[in-house]
């Protein structure tokens, strides 16, 4: 709701005091509140204290007359806005011109018509009111208009500017409210003047348009801008010039976020199979090879576990780094674009081999070789990234060595499209790595076969591992001289129903890479639980049984406490069991690997080192260790008779073992003369086809009993040695 609206205030001079009476009773008749004056110095005076809302002024007038009197008005603060009203008994046009120089606002003729004075004077109020909010919204545009960045041009069709609202920051050569006849094609570079041409036309046949250009800026960064015009009805174009290059940042900023690594700076897995599928388009157009090459670096993961992510990340930054120095590839910028391999080879150029490396993954890269590349290039780079990483990398106090498995696929030999030639790098690489690491492997069609044998051994394995369709023997340990039946050792088999029996070392494999290994584990040692149990309700004395432990469940506490509960709950004493862990379980993490034998040990477990001397265990944690046994390797014995360095080998693993006060088990006797030879050389325990195969549970069960009856005391003896 508005408030009272306040009565229009008149300033009325004259010198004739018959008029301004019959002025200021008029007036205040007609609802104005009226203050009458006798000259021009007066009536400057009245509103130098207080402006009014109009001043009637009479034109001849002593001390002051109305010309004079309106110029001082004017000069007032306020004064150019109010509106003034001349009165003259003259009707001459010089006295009216005169007026209007001083600065009236309108003017009236002596006799006044007082009936038609006040609509006049309502009139005047009202135009001078407009008067007065064009000009506010004139200064509010013109504010809006500077508080906007962008440019605004009005120019005519033949381009020229008529108008500049307001100039954009970058471009040179025009000023706000600028009127001249410069072309606004001579604002924007050269190189995009055809396009504003182009743009003009398109316009003035009333189709908006718009295109982008960037203005260099010498040693600081470009500007990029936008530039959009629109018709108007005066056959004008409007343009509007935009700095778009926050926004073109924020763009590149998404794009290197969305295809480059953010770790090592690399291109990532999308970016390189853009660059992959437009490299595959232009070897089919000028009939030439590709080769995808699929690295990944060996068992990094223990550098992850054992030394810290930030570590694991620091060393990936060194590998990148170190890649894309030594691979010297001929490719980049920062969108996937053309592949280089489609212009012409310069012979005088420095040889730089035409491609693209990227981190598709944790430890995973790829390079796609172009150009005219073959298979014989392809293993050359692959030898290239093998000796690139084969040099320790410095990681703080560690020296940390690195190796590569490599997979080589080529196009078209070995796939016609970007995912055939993935997998089957893929396929390659891990052919590598099942191939001992740090080599490189060129896709052939057996892979496939393979691959898929394998895929199909573990789908089965998982159903087997869930229908508890695998089976446990014992291979029986035998004391070396006497050939008393000592223990035995719990042993996976699997006896498929096509295919007869699995190999177990097939399966294993599949196990340790797949997560298995861990339920497939637990399951053995509760089948074992289970087995003594049953032995001990029927009253035989309980052979130690030796169980494999996996690299998988000895790295986790967890896991190792679930061993000590199974045992725990099926109610056996710990000492019944001898928990085997190869050297390379033992030595990822040496310090770690000794406080978890501790916790074994203090458990109650015995502990053995299997397939001893394969591996890298060093002498220092050997001593250090709580063992209670070394396994010779069955690789070793067999050729101990025939190989005079087998023979020292395993010579000098007894001797070593007993001078840290182990006993020594010879795995895989199948000879007599084996035998006699681990027995002159004091050889403890030992087992392999010439005592006995690895039997079922019930077999075992049965040479044990035997064994027992006829040895009352030997195994009882044996495991209070031992234990």
């Amino acid at each position: 709701m508005s408030g009272p609206v306040s009565p229009i205030r008149l300033l009325v001079a004259d010198d004739d005091a018959i008029l301004r009476e019959i002025a200021g009773a008029m007036l205040r008749a007609a609802g104005f509140v009226v203050q009458t004056v006798v000259n021009g110095d007066a009536a400057v005076a009245a509103c130098a204290l207080g402006l009014p809302d109009m001043v009637l002024l009479d034109v001849e007038m002593p001390d002051g007359d109305g010309y004079q009197a309106c110029s001082n008005i004017r000069a007032l603060p306020g004064g150019a806005d109010l509106p003034i009203v001349m009165v003259t008994g003259c009707d001459d046009t010089r006295s009216i011109d005169r007026a209007y120089e001083a600065g009236a606002t309108d003017f009236v003729v002596k006799p006044i018509n007082w009936a038609l004075l006040e609509h006049r004077i309502r009139y005047v109020l009202r135009g001078a009111r407009t008067i007065l909010d064009l000009r506010f919204s004139e200064q509010k545009n013109t504010a809006l208009l500077q508080a906007i960045p962008d440019g605004i041009f009005l120019v005519n069709d033949s381009g020229a500017i008529e108008h500049c609202f307001s100039p954009a920051v970058g471009l040179r050569g025009v000023r706000r409210n600028q009127r001249a006849s410069t072309d606004f094609a001579d604002l924007i570079p050269a190189a995009s003047r055809a396009r504003a041409t182009d743009c003009l036309e398109a316009t003035l046949r009333g189709e908006a348009g718009a295109f982008e250009f960037s203005v260099e800026g010498g040693s600081r960064p470009g500007t990029h801008f936008e530039c959009r015009y629109l018709p108007n009805a005066a056959g004008q174009v409007l343009i509007i010039v935009r700095d778009v290059t926050a926004r073109k940042e924020s763009q590149a900023r998404i794009h290197r976020l969305a295809y480059f690594d953010g770790l090592t700076g690399l291109p990532n897995r999308e970016w390189i199979h853009d660059y992959l599928a437009q490299s595959l388009q232009v070897a089919r157009q000028l009939n030439r090879s590709l080769a995808l090459l699929y690295v990944d670096l060996d068992q990094f993961k223990r550098i992850n576990d054992t030394l810290g992510h930030e570590t694991g990340d620091a060393l990936l930054r060194q590998v990148a780094e170190r890649l894309t120095a030594g691979l010297d590839l001929d490719g980049g910028g920062d969108q996937p674009a053309v592949p280089p391999s489609i212009e012409p080879i310069n012979a005088a150029a420095p040889e730089r081999v035409p491609g693209q490396l990227a981190r598709v993954g944790g430890d995973e890269f790829i390079v796609v070789l172009t150009g005219r590349t073959d298979v014989e290039q392809a293993q050359q780079a692959a030898r290239r990234i093998l000796s690139i990483l084969a040099a320790p990398f410095q990681q703080e106090s560690y020296e940390l060595v690195v190796t590569p498995s490599i997979g080589i696929a080529m196009y078209p030999e070995h796939g016609g499209d970007a995912q055939s030639l993935l997998k089957n790098a893929d396929g390659a690489m891990y052919e590598a790595k099942a191939g001992g690491r740090n080599q490189l492997r060129v896709y052939d069609s057996a892979m496939n076969v393979r691959a898929l044998k394998r895929l199909s051994l573990e789908m089965e394995l998982r159903r087997a591992v869930d229908n508890s369709s695998l089976d446990l023997y014992y291979q029986p340990k035998y004391q070396a001289h006497t050939l008393k039946l000592s223990g035995g050792e719990a042993l996976l088999r699997w006896f498929h129903p096509e295919r007869g029996q699995i190999p177990t070392a097939d399966f294993i494999a599949v196990a340790e890479e797949t997560g298995l290994i861990g339920d497939i584990g637990r399951w053995a040692l509760q089948r074992v639980c289970r087995d003594l149990c049953q032995w001990r309700d029927e009253g035989l004395n309980l052979p130690r049984i030796a169980v494999n432990v996996s690299g998988r469940d000895f790295m986790y506490p967890d896991a190792l406490l679930r061993l000590g509960d199974t045992v725990t709950q099926a109610r056996l004493s710990p000492s019944l069991f001898e928990l085997e862990l190869t050297e390379g379980v033992l030595m990822q993490d040496a310090e770690s690997a000794r406080r978890s034998l501790l916790a074994l040990k203090e458990f109650g477990f015995a502990l053995a080192v299997d397939d001893f001397g394969t591996g890298y265990c060093s002498l220092n944690y050997l001593k250090r260790f709580p063992l209670d046994t070394l396994k010779i390797d069955r690789s070793f014995v067999a050729d101990i008779t025939d190989d005079p360095d087998d023979a020292a080998i395993v010579r000098a693993i007894i001797a070593l073992g007993h001078s840290l006060d182990l006993k020594i088990v010879a795995e895989g006797v199948t000879t007599q003369a084996q035998l006699k030879f681990l027995q002159a050389e004091s050889c403890d325990a030992v087992q392999g086809y010439l005592m006995s195969p690895a039997v079922p549970a019930g077999a075992f069960r049965d040479l044990w009993l035997r064994a027992g009856a006829a040895h009352e005391d030997g195994p009882a003896e044996w495991i209070r040695h031992a234990g």
